[in-house]
């Protein structure tokens, strides 16, 4: 294993198309309801806006996976690139809150599709046993991207305007397009699944079913991450904690730390001896936070669900691909997905009724509860596998 290299030409070029895409991506989500007002429109359609990416996306999400499969994985992702640019050169271009919403649905079309395809080649560019420290080191681009593109998409909004911020996000995405069509997939990437004619509707199809419950257990995950990262910022303003936005830091530099040492250990030891005790630290820190009436439930919140949910996520994402015939690959990644793209949206609305109807102790309770229930599916699901093989 230890000669087994992870950073081949490949996979650097992979991972610096993924940082330049959430790079991208990020530098325009904190401007999109600020944009919409701008342009006339209410704090309703804004907010609707702003969801619109994420909607858009988890709507593509049962197509992106077969089409994956079926089509050229280079092809597929370089026409995403090309999309992402262009959807964001348009809402720079065209002052229009109709376009808007136009370029902002296809740019979740594709992020459907990028989200799939880049996962996809990095269990095809990575040898099979690094898997998981390549899916750990795609998880450090998001989280760098996730930390610093918000910031700086801020900055140039303040400097020139909205339009100049989605310009700026326009190049970085086409620079990115450029890395795509430039990138050399290995032959693996251009194996397609057999057609059989039209699609039945079947859902082998559409979804591969040894990953449905690690994507139900990735959602579970998501719960907690989706409604600490919604009202963390309103838990601090009800506590009186002037230092909750600090979470955003520590989650994100704990993450970066932790994924791609996750990654080694998953790929040595297997899924559980990431994911177990990882989802029981990301629990603990949901405790702190609800018992912990002080900045240091925020910072001990932040510091454990970046580490825990992190690494945990990172462990069940290389399993769904880890192993995964070359023609299937795609749904495999795409069905992953299926979970925490719902659980991002349904959470903070469970997550809202909670922290109103019983408070900030409650609330984080509330995700603990979604962590400890993810964690017991993993260990149900581990003793019936084990079970079926021997």
């Amino acid at each position: 294993m230890g000669s087994a290299k992870l950073w081949n030409t490949r996979f650097a070029q992979l991972f610096c198309i993924e940082a330049t895409l959430q790079f991208g991506l990020y530098l325009t989500r904190p401007l999109i309801a600020g944009y919409a007002v701008s342009l006339g429109a209410s704090l309703t359609l804004a907010g609707f806006l702003a969801g619109l990416l994420a909607a858009a996306a988890l709507a593509a999400r049962p197509a992106s996976g077969i089409v994956a499969d079926r089509l050229g994985k280079k092809d597929l992702l370089s026409v995403s690139c090309g999309l992402f640019a262009v959807s964001a050169l348009g809402c720079a271009l065209f002052r229009s809150i109709p376009l808007m919403a136009l370029f902002l649905t296809l740019q979740g079309f594709a992020f459907a599709f990028k989200s799939t395809v880049v996962v996809s080649l990095a269990s095809l560019v990575v040898p099979e046993e690094r898997v998981g420290s390549g899916v750990g080191w795609l998880g450090v681009a998001y989280t760098i991207a996730c930390a610093l593109g918000p910031a700086f998409g801020s900055l140039v909004g303040d400097m020139a305007g909205y339009a100049g911020a989605f310009a700026t996000s326009g190049a970085l995405l086409s620079a990115g397009f450029v890395m795509a069509v430039l990138f050399k997939t290995p032959p693996a990437a251009e194996v397609r699944a057999s057609s059989g004619g039209r699609l039945r509707g079947k859902p082998s199809d559409w979804l591969y079913g040894p990953a449905l419950p690690l994507s139900a257990i990735a959602g579970l995950l998501m719960v907690a991450q989706g409604v600490t990262s919604s009202f963390v910022l309103v838990v601090g303003e009800m506590r009186g904690i002037e230092g909750a936005p600090l979470y955003f830091l520590l989650y994100s530099l704990a993450t970066a730390t932790a994924r791609p040492l996750a990654g080694r250990i998953s790929d040595a030891r297997g899924v559980h001896a990431v994911a177990v005790p990882m989802m029981m630290l990301a629990a603990f820190g949901m405790l702190a936070a609800a018992f912990v009436d002080s900045f240091a439930g925020i910072a001990a919140a932040g510091v454990c669900m970046g580490a825990g949910q992190g690494s945990a996520y990172c462990a069940l994402q290389a399993e769904s691909v880890r192993g995964v015939s070359k023609d299937r690959v795609g749904r495999a990644a795409n069905t992953f997905y299926l979970g925490p793209d719902l659980c991002m949206g349904l959470g903070p609305v469970l997550g809202g009724f909670v922290l109103q109807a019983a408070g900030a102790a409650a609330l984080f309770l509330f995700n603990a509860t979604a962590v400890l229930t993810g964690l017991g599916l993993l260990v149900v699901c581990g003793r019936r596998r084990a079970d079926s093989a021997s």
